[in-house]
């Protein structure tokens, strides 16, 4: 579990338009939106909300609030609330609503970072 991967699944439950930033906290990633998560006892991310996010033997992604992925054209990955995403060749996230998540600067206590902001 990474700032970047909670970033991403971020994106994906709000679908938000607003730039933020996940920072890691010890066992947690908390983000500058009010959402952070850490690892469940059964390995999962859970968010402070309740939803939890699985990774299935194919590789897709389940969150516990219904929402499902699966791969759509061009090398996109769908999610069933309609936003898609897909990896840079740099390892920055492009998402459908045109916001990109790639990781940031570590902070002044060198802490591992991720920023998403509106592309440029």
């Amino acid at each position: 579990m990474n700032p970047l991967e909670i970033a991403v699944y971020v994106m994906v439950l709000t679908s938000g338009t607003d730039p933020f930033t996940c920072t890691r906290i010890d066992q947690t990633v908390a983000c500058s939106n009010g959402l952070s998560a850490a690892l469940n006892g059964a390995g999962e991310i859970e968010f402070q909300t309740g939803v939890s996010v699985a990774k299935r033997p194919d590789g897709s992604l389940a969150f516990s609030n219904g929402i499902s992925s699966h791969w759509g054209s061009a090398g996109w990955v769908q999610f069933s609330n309609d936003i898609a995403v897909r990896r840079t060749r740099d390892g920055s996230f492009r998402f459908s609503n045109r916001m990109v998540c790639a990781p940031a600067a570590r902070d002044d206590q060198n802490r591992e970072r991720a920023a998403c902001a509106p592309e440029s």
